[in-house]
């Protein structure tokens, strides 16, 4: 009885172990081609049974490739509680990327719940952890959120330092936009002749 027993429930483990890799593979994956093919993530992550997310670590990955995916699909979550599992994960465990991406994101619902302080909040922890292309991202977003906050000082330091991370990585594109919006920051603070320089390139 107590070998059935034994053989029962190393069957379980191994099952279980089947299960888990097959997801952690699945995970990377779609992190791989997410930013290229967001809608194609998407649709495999919501796929996916979240009865086979066993685990914390593959809960907070899900959640957060979820959020990612959204975003780069342009659907805009207020729901906050897809990014709060990642930031609930990631703040004490993982890499640092994975913790910066979850402020990110966490950031994008508040922004859109019109919650534009704690997105403020989240997007400066984002800030402080990310690698380079999240660092622009979350600084070009900061200065956005401050812009609903009529704070033209912080919105004009948030757009610098993001433009020189785009200039950095030669980012033709964002450094554009960055320019468009330091150029209406400039206008509203009455500084017209470097409003009309940047209007001009």
């Amino acid at each position: 009885m107590k070998q059935l027993l034994l053989v029962q429930f190393v069957g379980v483990m191994m099952l279980s172990s089947c299960t888990t890799y097959g997801v952690r593979k699945e995970l990377s994956d779609i992190e791989s081609y997410i930013m290229e093919r967001p809608d194609s993530a998407l649709t495999m992550l919501e796929a996916m049974d979240r009865n086979d997310l066993e685990q914390e670590r593959d809960k907070a990955r899900h959640a957060l490739l979820h959020a990612m995916a959204l975003d780069k699909n342009y659907i805009d979550v207020s729901d906050d509680s897809i990014a709060q599992v990642a930031v609930d994960y990631y703040s004490k465990h993982g890499l640092e990327k994975y913790k910066a991406r979850s402020f990110y994101y966490l950031g994008i619902a508040y922004y859109y719940q019109k919650n534009y302080t704690k997105a403020i909040l989240e997007f400066t922890k984002a800030a402080i952890k990310s690698d380079s292309l999240y660092l622009g991202m979350s600084l070009l977003a900061q200065a956005d959120a401050y812009s609903h906050t009529y704070n033209d000082a912080e919105r004009l330091t948030s757009l610098q330092k993001s433009l020189s991370v785009y200039n950095e990585l030669q980012r033709e594109s964002s450094v554009d936009i960055v320019n468009f919006r330091l150029s209406q920051t400039y206008s509203n603070m009455k500084r017209y002749d470097l409003a009309d320089s940047l209007y001009r390139s």
